[in-house]
Protein backbone atom coordinates (compact mmCIF):
# COMPACT_ATOMS: atom_id res chain seq x y z
CA UNK A 1 0.00 0.00 0.00
CA UNK A 2 2.80 2.67 0.56
CA UNK A 3 5.55 1.22 -1.31
CA UNK A 4 3.70 2.83 -4.96
CA UNK A 5 6.38 1.65 -7.66
CA UNK A 6 7.04 -1.88 -5.83
CA UNK A 7 10.82 -0.96 -4.91
CA UNK A 8 11.11 -1.79 -1.17
CA UNK A 9 11.70 1.57 0.01
CA UNK A 10 9.23 4.03 0.50
CA UNK A 11 9.86 7.73 -0.53
CA UNK A 12 8.76 11.09 0.94
CA UNK A 13 6.34 11.57 -2.07
CA UNK A 14 4.44 7.30 -1.30
CA UNK A 15 4.77 8.13 2.38
CA UNK A 16 2.57 11.30 2.27
CA UNK A 17 0.37 9.96 -0.05
CA UNK A 18 -0.16 6.89 1.88
CA UNK A 19 -0.56 8.44 5.24
CA UNK A 20 -2.95 11.02 3.41
CA UNK A 21 -5.07 8.16 2.55
CA UNK A 22 -4.89 7.05 6.06
CA UNK A 23 -6.37 10.76 7.10
CA UNK A 24 -3.23 11.69 8.37
CA UNK A 25 -1.69 15.22 6.85
CA UNK A 26 1.51 16.04 7.56
CA UNK A 27 3.75 18.97 6.52
CA UNK A 28 6.90 18.23 4.39
CA UNK A 29 9.45 19.54 6.89
CA UNK A 30 7.66 16.68 9.38
CA UNK A 31 7.70 13.87 6.74
CA UNK A 32 11.49 14.64 5.72
CA UNK A 33 12.22 14.19 9.75
CA UNK A 34 10.55 11.34 10.61
CA UNK A 35 12.14 9.58 7.31
CA UNK A 36 15.30 10.79 8.78
CA UNK A 37 14.65 9.48 12.16
CA UNK A 38 13.60 6.24 10.65
CA UNK A 39 16.34 6.07 7.91
CA UNK A 40 18.60 3.45 9.60
CA UNK A 41 20.94 2.88 6.15
CA UNK A 42 21.01 6.81 5.79
CA UNK A 43 19.64 6.65 1.85
CA UNK A 44 16.78 8.67 1.91
CA UNK A 45 13.97 6.16 1.92
CA UNK A 46 12.74 3.96 4.52
CA UNK A 47 12.60 0.69 3.64
CA UNK A 48 10.13 -2.24 4.87
CA UNK A 49 12.37 -3.28 8.06
CA UNK A 50 12.28 0.72 9.06
CA UNK A 51 9.14 1.20 8.71
CA UNK A 52 7.54 -1.64 10.39
CA UNK A 53 9.04 0.59 13.37
CA UNK A 54 7.56 3.85 11.80
CA UNK A 55 4.22 2.29 11.24
CA UNK A 56 3.39 0.48 14.79
CA UNK A 57 4.44 4.31 16.55
CA UNK A 58 1.99 5.88 14.35
CA UNK A 59 -0.83 3.41 15.16
CA UNK A 60 -0.03 3.74 18.44
CA UNK A 61 -0.37 7.35 18.64
CA UNK A 62 -3.53 7.45 16.84
CA UNK A 63 -4.66 5.18 18.74
CA UNK A 64 -4.09 6.93 21.99
CA UNK A 65 -5.60 9.99 20.50
CA UNK A 66 -9.29 8.36 20.04
CA UNK A 67 -8.31 6.91 23.59
CA UNK A 68 -8.35 10.71 25.18
CA UNK A 69 -11.43 11.44 22.35
CA UNK A 70 -13.65 8.64 24.02
CA UNK A 71 -12.42 9.39 27.49
CA UNK A 72 -13.61 13.22 26.60
CA UNK A 73 -17.12 11.99 25.35
CA UNK A 74 -17.99 10.13 28.08
CA UNK A 75 -17.10 12.64 30.31
CA UNK A 76 -19.39 15.25 29.11
CA UNK A 77 -22.05 12.98 28.86
CA UNK A 78 -21.87 12.24 32.00
CA UNK A 79 -21.64 15.55 33.44
CA UNK A 80 -25.31 16.11 31.83
CA UNK A 81 -26.44 12.51 31.90
CA UNK A 82 -28.95 13.26 35.07
CA UNK A 83 -30.40 9.93 35.36
CA UNK A 84 -27.42 8.53 34.72
CA UNK A 85 -28.63 6.23 32.17
CA UNK A 86 -25.73 6.98 29.95
CA UNK A 87 -27.22 8.92 27.14
CA UNK A 88 -28.44 12.13 26.72
CA UNK A 89 -32.11 12.59 26.45
CA UNK A 90 -34.01 15.76 24.53
CA UNK A 91 -34.60 17.00 28.68
CA UNK A 92 -30.67 16.78 29.08
CA UNK A 93 -29.66 18.14 26.03
CA UNK A 94 -32.21 20.97 26.60
CA UNK A 95 -30.79 21.56 29.69
CA UNK A 96 -27.27 21.71 28.42
CA UNK A 97 -27.91 23.83 25.66
CA UNK A 98 -29.62 26.01 28.40
CA UNK A 99 -26.57 26.17 30.92
CA UNK A 100 -24.61 27.24 27.66
CA UNK A 101 -22.97 23.90 27.18
CA UNK A 102 -21.00 20.82 28.65
CA UNK A 103 -18.53 22.75 30.98
CA UNK A 104 -19.72 24.90 33.40
CA UNK A 105 -17.09 27.90 32.32
CA UNK A 106 -19.18 30.68 30.49
CA UNK A 107 -18.10 30.24 27.03
CA UNK A 108 -20.31 32.93 25.41
CA UNK A 109 -21.46 36.42 25.28
CA UNK A 110 -24.53 36.92 23.19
Amino acid sequence: MFDKNGDGRITKEELNDSLENLGIFMPDKDLIQMIHKMDANGDGCVDIHEFESLYSSIVEEKEEEQGKTLECCKEMIMQVDEDGDGRVNYKEFRQMMKTGGFSNRSSSSN
